[in-house]
């Protein structure tokens, strides 16, 4: 579970990084991915071993994976068919995220 949470992560924060450095010109709206790749980061931190873990990190970013995975499945409910797999691909992996992140933060016993 650990692990896998880890590649999501990672996967994650690489992508949103790269995003938040594409739209850095248009302003703050580069805040929203650059935040999203940060949290990332700290759960990652927080998984291998950093002494400050904070486990209201997971908490928002359980929450914001779950409304990432509604909105990619609605989304995906109102595509054209040759691009819907793309967006349910995209909310099971969100939703997964989003799970495992709530269930560990449970299961470990983090700061609060």
């Amino acid at each position: 579970m650990k692990y896998v949470l880890a590649v999501l992560c990672g996967l994650v924060a690489l992508f949103m990084g790269g995003c938040a450095v594409m739209v850095l010109a248009g302003g703050p709206i580069a805040l929203l991915p650059g935040g999203l790749a940060f949290f990332n980061l700290a759960i990652l931190g927080a998984l291998f071993g950093w002494k400050v873990q904070w486990r209201p990190a997971f908490y928002i970013l359980g929450v914001v994976d779950i409304l990432l995975a509604i909105v990619a499945a609605l989304s995906a409910s109102s595509m054209a068919a040759n691009d819907q797999p793309y967006f349910w691909v995209a909310a099971a992996v969100f939703a997964v995220k989003g799970v495992l992140s709530f269930v560990y933060a449970r299961r470990v016993g983090l700061k609060e």
